[in-house]
């Protein structure tokens, strides 16, 4: 009988871990590289964002609102609602900016400005999980903290760091929640919501 009855105890932590599948996360430790696979793991994602710009010679940040989307391997597009529409886009090597409001419309290659490569590439390949992305940009700092992770990343280019110091990303398992980034132009902090459905 005992051993029947721990049979059932075993069967229903199982069951109990099947069904909450981030209760199978809290077992496994995290690492950079399973927090690279579980990003690596999602082809497609849709966000919103709150954007807090402090530019040491404004008294006040600068704040605005959009969206986020991304879809492996390569396309990553920020949207931004307000306060003035403004529509940002990755697609491989080409960068794409349009402002609606002011008819304006610009596409260049990322290799025409390389101090831009690293920032695009700080927040496209953690998405993509692509590690050795970053690690060929940045060198990278990691820990487990709470129920997420914290990630440290810093330009390899003395060229680059003179523009972009550091970019620190938090997020949980294979989810971005903010981007903080601290550069010669000020201090820049994303905060990432997933839409309602997701939640």
């Amino acid at each position: 009988m005992p051993l029947l009855s721990c049979s059932r105890r075993a069967a229903l932590r199982l069951a109990v871990l099947l069904a909450w599948p981030g209760a199978v996360l809290a077992q496994t430790a995290v690492t950079l590289e399973s927090v690279m696979a579980a990003l690596a793991a999602r082809r497609s994602g849709e966000a919103g964002f709150t954007e807090s710009k402090e530019i040491p010679e404004l008294d006040a940040p600068l704040r605005s609102t959009g969206t986020l989307a991304w879809a492996a391997p390569d396309r990553l597009e920020k949207h931004t609602l307000a306060p003035v529409e403004e529509i940002l886009r990755v697609e491989g090597d080409r960068l794409f900016l349009a402002r609606p409001a002011q008819n304006l419309q610009r596409s260049m290659g990322l290799d025409d400005v390389p101090e831009i490569r690293p920032l695009v590439e700080s927040i496209r390949a953690t998405l993509a999980g692509d590690l050795a992305t970053l690690q060929r940009h940045f060198e990278i700092g990691f820990r487990p903290e709470g129920t997420g992770w914290r990630m440290w990343l810093t330009p390899r280019s003395l060229r680059v760091r003179a523009a972009l110091q550091s970019v620190e990303i938090t997020g949980r398992g294979g989810e971005l929640t903010s981007l903080l980034t601290r550069g010669n132009e000020g201090t820049t902090r994303l905060v990432i919501t997933p839409p309602p459905a997701s939640r």
